[in-house]
C-alpha cells in the first residue's frame, strides 16, 4: 500500500469524516488503519462480522462511510453488506477486493455500492474516491438544507400572500387558499381559466401584452392589479409576477404573488372625489385653495399614518407611501393649475369692470 502520496483529492472532507474499515487480512488491516488515522477525523476497524456489526450499532449516528472487505471467508464479507443494509440503506459503503469471484462482485452490488476498490489498495486512489463520495455527500446535505429553507420560505409567502400559478399562456394552474378565500370561487372554477378574464382579474395598471412582453424577456412585473369575486365585487392587490425557469433557461411558468390592498381603498377613492369637486368648482379664493392644499396634505398623512400602524407586510407599505406620495404631488400639480385658473379669472373680473 506504500507509494509516493499525490494529493488529487480534498483533505477536508476526509478530516470531517468517521469511517468504519472493515477487514479480515491483518496485515493490510494494520498498514490501511495506519494511514487513514493520519487524514480522517475518526477510523473505526473491524476485522469480523461480528465485530463489524457491533461498530457499526454502536456508531451509527457517527460513521459517515464504511470501507469493507468482501473476500473474507466463506462469503461472510457479503453476510456484512447484507446486515448492514438491514439497518441503513443511505450510507456510503465501498468494497474492496481482489475480484478473482466476479460471482461475488454481483451479489455486492445488489446492497447499493457507491464504488469499489482492488486490491491491493491504492491510496491516493482510495482517499480520492472517499473524498469524492463525502463531497457529494455534503453537498446532498446542503441542497436538503436549501430545499427546506426553500420550503418555509414558500410556506411564509403563501400564508402571506395571494398565489396565482400561470402556464405560458396565462391559463390558472393552480392558486392558493388564500386565493380562493378572497376570490370566492372554488378553485375548480378557476382552473385552466384565463388571466384576463374579466369575471375574475378586471384589469391591471399594465395591459396582458405589456406583461407578457416584459415577462418573456425574464423580468418580473409589480403593479396594481383589480380583480373580482365571484359575488361581482372588487378587491384590489399589489401584484408581482414572476417567471420560473427550468435548468435549460427556458420559462416554465409564471407565479403571481399578491398582497390584499383594498383596505385601503376607501381613503384612496375619497382623494380622488375631492380632486374631482375641486375641478369642478368655478372657481376659489387663494385662502380656499390653500386650506384645500392643507387639507389634503393631512389627510395624507393620515392615510399614512395607518399605513405605518396597520400594514406589517413591507411590501404594502412601500406600496401605500408610494401611492399617498404620488396622489400628493399630483394635488400639489392639481392646486397651481387650479389657482393659475383663479388669478386668470379674478384678472378678466378686473379688467371687464
Amino acid at each position: 500500500m506504500s507509494q509516493p502520496l499525490e494529493c488529487t483529492f480534498d483533505k477536508n472532507y476526509l478530516a470531517s469524516a468517521t469511517i468504519l474499515y472493515i477487514e479480515s487480512d491483518e496485515r493490510a488491516r494494520e498498514e490501511a488503519s495506519e494511514i487513514f488515522v493520519g487524514f480522517f477525523k475518526k477510523v473505526l476497524v473491524a476485522s469480523n462480522l461480528g465485530e463489524a456489526i457491533k461498530k457499526f450499532m454502536d456508531n451509527q449516528l457517527h460513521i459517515d462511510i464504511i470501507l469493507t472487505d468482501i473476500d473474507m471467508p466463506n462469503e461472510t464479507g457479503i453476510t456484512v453488506l447484507s446486515e448492514i443494509r438491514k439497518i441503513d440503506w443511505e450510507i456510503p459503503v465501498l468494497v474492496s477486493s481482489t475480484f478473482q469471484d466476479h460471482k461475488l462482485l454481483l451479489k455486492a452490488i445488489k446492497f447499493n455500492l457507491n464504488n469499489y476498490i482492488v486490491k491491493p489498495i491504492q491510496l491516493n486512489t482510495t482517499l480520492k474516491i472517499v473524498s469524492d463520495i463525502m463531497k457529494k455527500k455534503e453537498q446532498k446535505k446542503a441542497l436538503a438544507t436549501k430545499n427546506n429553507e426553500l420550503r418555509q420560505f414558500m410556506a411564509i409567502l403563501d400564508s402571506y400572500n395571494i398565489i396565482c400559478e400561470l402556464d405560458l399562456d396565462f391559463n390558472i394552474k393552480t392558486v392558493n387558499d388564500a386565493f380562493v378565500i378572497n376570490s370566492g370561487f372554488e378553485i375548480d372554477e378557476l382552473i385552466g381559466r384565463k388571466y384576463n378574464d374579466k369575471q375574475i382579474f378586471c384589469n391591471c395598471e399594465s395591459s396582458e401584452i405589456e406583461i407578457k412582453k416584459l415577462l418573456s424577456f425574464g423580468k418580473s412585473w409589480v403593479g396594481l392589479s383589480k380583480k373580482v369575486t365571484k359575488d361581482g365585487n372588487y378587491y384590489y392587490t399589489h401584484s408581482t409576477i414572476l417567471p420560473i425557469f427550468k435548468n435549460n433557461g427556458e420559462i416554465k411558468k409564471y407565479i403571481e404573488f399578491s398582497t390584499l390592498i383594498s383596505k385601503y381603498e376607501n381613503e384612496i377613492l375619497a382623494l380622488k372625489k375631492h380632486i374631482l369637486l375641486l375641478k369642478s368648482e368655478n372657481f376659489k379664493t387663494n385662502s380656499e385653495l390653500r386650506k384645500e392644499k392643507d387639507y389634503f396634505e393631512q389627510l395624507a398623512k393620515k392615510l399614512q399614518s395607518q399605513v405605518d400602524d396597520n400594514v406589517n407586510n413591507a411590501q404594502k407599505l412601500l406600496f401605500e407611501l408610494y401611492e399617498v406620495k404620488k396622489r400628493n404631488n399630483e394635488l400639489v400639480e392639481k392646486m397651481k393649475v387650479q389657482e393659475k385658473r383663479f388669478e386668470e379669472f379674478q384678472a378678466t373680473i378686473l379688467s371687464g369692470h
